[in-house]
Formats: structure tokens, C-alpha cells, sequence
């Protein structure tokens, strides 16, 4: 059983504060794009959108595709997360949590997460990190990292549901929120597996992203005819 929480409620504070799940890329939602992603590769769907919109692309979302089901996010993230991992039908196998924005992952990610979640309980994509980086205090720079012991990570991320259920259980009872999911894992003392990730997973962030990835899907539509 493999299942997948789509965290599509935020808002995009950098695109005008348009919700991102309903950016359209090449003439699409992104929440679509996401969809059409997985609907081969899983059992079962919960896309979490934003609370007001959650109604009405519910009833659009569940005549189009099977195994869908949409509720309505929470305040931040991670509260999403959690309403999504509440709403799964079958509590056990493996869990995959995405980020609608974005939409350009791979067959091979998607593998590969999946293969290292039923090995290791816990498995993330990770792409290595090609600019310098630097440790601020604020105004000055403090200290230049070793950037071969950091890596760039992506979505989806998969995890046996029971291994992330637990750590939904102690971030809320820590009153821990984290930045991404498998942190909450680290935070029970699990460690998290990592493998490769694809440069084209892009997260559509700023208003170039979105012009990014409307060259990407030509490009991906073009594959796909090929």
C-alpha cells in the first residue's frame, strides 16, 4: 500500500499570495500536475488544500481522478501534514509527503524514495549543493560550511506510516514544528535515510520559478510523446 499527502494549503507570499496549488503551468493547476504525478503510482491520494477552495475542488478533483480525496489544510504546514496523515484510509505501508510546488519529479525519485522507506523506515531525495554557503550572524558573514557534508532536499519523502505517525506524535506532544517531515522523524532519534533526487524537481518559489517551469513542461511534454 503506498499512499501520498500532496501539502498543497500554503499560500505563495512571493506570487502575490496566490495559493500555489492553483498556479497554473502550462494551462494546468499545479495541484493537477501533482495528481496526474502519482494516480499510477498509488493507492490513495489526499490532497490537502486551502480551507475555503477545499470544498469546491474537492467535488472537481474527485469526478476526475480515483482515489482522491481533498480536505481542508491547517495553519501551517506541518498541521496539514498531520490532517492528511488522520484522513489516510489503510494505516500502515508507506507514506509519501509532497510539496505541490513541485511538480517535476521523477520516476526514478519516486523509486528510489519508495524502495528506501521500506528498507530503512525513513527516506528523503537529496540533491548535492553546488554554491558556496555561509553562516551569518545577521549583517556579517560568521563562517563558510563544508558544502560536501550539505546536501539540497527535495520532495516527495517517503516513510513506513507507522514510523511517521510516531513522530507526528512527538513533535505535537514536544510542541516541536519542523521545516519538513523528515526532521520531525530525526527529532524521535530515527535516523533518515537519503538518496538521489533530480536537478529538474524544482520548488516554484519566486515568479521566474513559474516561468522556469513552463519551459520545463514543454520539455516534459515533448518526453512524453518521444
Amino acid at each position: 500500500m503506498i499512499s501520498v499527502i500532496i501539502a498543497g494549503a500554503g499560500c505563495g507570499k512571493r506570487v502575490d499570495c496566490k495559493p500555489k496549488a492553483f498556479i497554473k503551468i502550462g494551462g494546468k493547476e499545479l495541484i493537477r500536475h501533482c495528481i496526474d504525478r502519482f494516480k499510477d503510482k498509488t493507492q490513495d491520494i489526499t490532497a490537502v488544500l486551502p480551507a475555503r477552495q477545499a470544498g469546491k475542488w474537492g467535488k472537481k478533483l474527485q469526478r476526475e481522478y480515483k482515489n482522491v480525496r481533498v480536505i481542508a489544510g491547517g495553519e501551517a504546514r506541518q498541521d496539514s501534514v498531520k490532517a492528511g496523515l488522520h484522513s489516510l484510509r489503510k494505516k500502515n505501508g508507506i507514506v509519501l509527503v509532497h510539496d505541490v510546488a513541485r511538480p517535476f519529479f521523477s520516476e526514478e525519485t519516486f523509486d528510489r524514495v519508495v524502495k528506501g522507506a521500506k528498507k530503512y523506515g525513513a527516506c528523503i531525495p537529496c540533491m548535492p549543493v553546488t554554491d558556496t554557503i555561509k553562516e551569518t550572524d545577521g549583517s556579517f558573514i560568521k563562517t563558510t560550511l563544508n558544502r560536501d557534508k550539505i546536501v539540497q532536499v527535495q520532495t516527495p519523502q517517503a516513510f513506513r506510516y507507522s514510523v511517521l505517525a510516531d513522530a507526528y506524535k512527538k513533535a505535537y506532544t514536544d510542541n516541536f514544528y519542523g521545516s519538513d517531515d523528515a526532521v520531525l522523524v530525526e527529532n524521535t532519534g530515527r535516523k533518515v535515510a537519503m538518496v538521489q533526487g533530480n536537478a529538474e524537481n524544482m520548488k516554484i518559489t519566486y515568479p521566474a520559478d513559474i516561468e522556469l517551469a513552463k519551459i520545463l513542461i514543454k520539455k516534459w511534454k515533448k518526453r512524453v510523446k518521444a
